[in-house]
C-alpha cells in the first residue's frame, strides 16, 4: 500500500472515530451536509466509468455519517489509478476532519 493510501486511511479512520464517538446532540444539520459534501467530493474524485454523471451521496442520518464516509473513500482506494488524485481526497479528509466539532 502507498503511503498516500496509508494517510487517506489515516483520515479517515480518525474521521470515523470522531463521527462515531460524537455525542448525538451535537451532530446538526450543517455538520450532516459537510460530511454528505465531503463524501461527495471523493466520489466526484473516484475514477468510475459506469457511475452516471448525476449521481450523488445521499444525505444520511446522524448515525451513519462514519458509514458515508468509509464507504466513500474505500471506493476510492479500490478503484484509484495512476492518475487519481490521493492530496485531494487527503485535503478533502483533513479538510472535514478540522471542521468537526
Amino acid at each position: 500500500m502507498s503511503r498516500a493510501a496509508r494517510d487517506i486511511e489515516t483520515e479517515r479512520d480518525r474521521i470515523v472515530t470522531r463521527l462515531t464517538t460524537l455525542p448525538i446532540g451535537r451532530i446538526d444539520e450543517a455538520l450532516i451536509e459537510r460530511v454528505r459534501d465531503a463524501a461527495q467530493r471523493i466520489v466526484d474524485l473516484t475514477p468510475d466509468p459506469s457511475r452516471p454523471p448525476s449521481a450523488s451521496m445521499p444525505k444520511v442520518g446522524a448515525s451513519a455519517l462514519g458509514a458515508q464516509v468509509t464507504i466513500a473513500v474505500r471506493d476510492y482506494l479500490d478503484m484509484r489509478t495512476a492518475a487519481s488524485n490521493d492530496a485531494a481526497v487527503a485535503e478533502t479528509l483533513t479538510q472535514l476532519r478540522r471542521s468537526l466539532p
